[in-house]
């Protein structure tokens, strides 16, 4: 399978990652819509949250949710949490994963243009595991 996602949690390819356990991963999107985007992605590959077995989403979820509480005691003054199931609803890499938007601003993008500057990533990376106390 040549899912990026899938590579991820083999450890055959990058990622910035924050939360891992061995089910699920909390990695930064490479291409952020606003500053700490995170993504949760569950290591066993699902197409979209209409293939993901309830328990397996239920997780992912309260995994975001976590991370969204994490991400308001950090100052975030919103959090956005969500999914996207299908080409027509916007979904880009298909394996089913739920985006942590933290909300800085007026910023409403749901994707960024720019892939996330390595010093950037190092400091989000950091700042929530300091958080998590690890």
């Amino acid at each position: 399978m040549d899912c990026i996602f899938c590579k991820i949690a083999r450890g055959e390819a990058p990622a910035w990652k924050v939360y891992e356990d061995e089910d699920f991963m909390v990695i930064l999107d490479k291409y952020p819509a606003s500053y700490g985007h995170l993504l949760v992605i569950p290591k066993a590959h699902y197409a979209s949250v209409v293939d993901a077995p309830m328990e397996v989403v239920e997780k992912s979820f309260r995994v975001a949710a976590e991370f969204a509480k994490l991400w308001a005691r950090l100052g975030a003054p919103g959090v956005n949490i969500m999914t996207n199931a299908g080409r027509e609803a916007g979904q880009i890499i298909f394996h089913y994963h739920v985006h942590v938007i933290p909300r800085w601003g007026n910023n409403l993008l749901w994707h960024g243009r720019e892939e996330i500057r390595e010093e950037v990533a190092k400091e989000i990376v950091e700042r929530l595991k300091k958080a998590l106390g690890r």
